[in-house]
């Protein structure tokens, strides 16, 4: 008998722990009727990370909708109308990087802090109304993002509260297949080549200008993937920025690193011989852009390129 008691009392033990255990599983967990609240939009987190951070992105606009879904876990949906305060959370913000700006109040509205999931549904949706043409692009907007309370059902203490990046989009904005419309010619080196097809993306610095960044090739960050020899390289200190004007001309091509201002000496400018200009034809988007890298005040490198958008990023 002693030897059952001890069973009995090991497996009651052992359920009691799955049942604690599953409280707070991850996201969009289905967990019965343990009712777990929280926001939906979320990646997964470790426990050595204080919040989940999320990147939102927007084409720049002065009226932008921004849905924030709150998700009720378990199968069966709320078993009543679960009534909902969500709030803002500044110090998340600051938790997580210092190099996040919280979103002026300026620069979004709120309808109403208040939303409710109805009785038997799953979800509810927390709305904000953004003005992406007003934001300061060389900001990292980032708002902390928290249930405040709920009339029923447990806020999760993993995804209860969470921080949204904030990004807008001009519609240049996007992922690109570069090719070349003449060889690169590199002053220095003949042994420093084009590396063509390759993908690229355009990312918004401006209301009209978008700058080159290589997550595909070279290195996660702001560089152009050339060739040394047959190994992928990159010249240091040095991507485009392309700016256009209200008809698509390309008027300045400079360099994120700054113009000569970089320990590589590197700037960027327009080479008016070639093609410069910007087209949309229905969903097709190309960039066509003759451009040289200067080192030292003298022309080095000549880049005459076709971009190509395939997709949002």
């Amino acid at each position: 008998m002693k030897n059952y008691k001890k069973i009995s009392l090991a497996l009651l033990v052992f359920a009691a722990g799955l049942t604690s255990c599953t409280k707070q599983d991850g996201i969009y967990t289905e967990n019965g009727s343990v009712g777990i609240i929280e926001l939906a939009d979320l990646p997964s987190r470790t426990s050595s990370t204080a919040y989940a951070v999320a990147t939102k992105s927007f084409d720049a606009a002065t009226s932008i909708d921004f849905p924030v879904t709150i998700n009720y876990t378990g199968v069966d949906g709320a078993p009543e109308d679960v009534n909902l305060v969500l709030a803002f959370d500044d110090a998340a913000v600051a938790t997580m990087s210092s190099s996040y700006t919280v979103l002026p109040t300026s620069l979004y509205t709120v309808p109403s802090y208040n939303v409710t999931i109805p009785k038997g549904s799953k979800t509810a949706t927390f709305h904000l109304t953004l003005n992406t043409a007003a934001f300061d692009f060389t900001k990292t907007y980032a708002l902390g993002i928290k249930i405040k309370s709920a009339s029923s059902g447990t806020i999760s203490s993993n995804y209860g509260t969470g921080v949204f990046l904030i990004v807008a989009k001009n519609k240049y904005d996007g992922v690109y297949t570069v090719t070349a419309s003449s060889a690169m010619v590199d002053n220095t080196s003949a042994t420093l080549v084009g590396y063509y097809p390759m993908t690229q993306e355009l990312r918004t610095t401006g209301a009209t200008s978008v700058v080159e960044y290589d997550g595909y090739l070279y290195a996660n960050n702001y560089y152009h993937p050339i060739k040394s020899g047959t190994s992928t390289s990159a010249y240091g200190n040095f991507a485009p920025i392309f700016t256009m004007d209200a008809d698509g001309n390309v008027t300045s091509v400079t360099n994120y690193y700054g113009q000569g201002t970089n320990s590589s000496v590197r700037a960027a400018r327009l080479n008016p011989a070639g093609v410069n200009k910007f087209t949309v034809s229905g969903n097709t988007k190309v960039l066509e852009v003759s451009y040289i890298m200067t080192q030292s005040g003298a022309d080095r490198t000549f880049f005459y390129e076709k971009w190509t958008y395939t997709k949002a990023r």
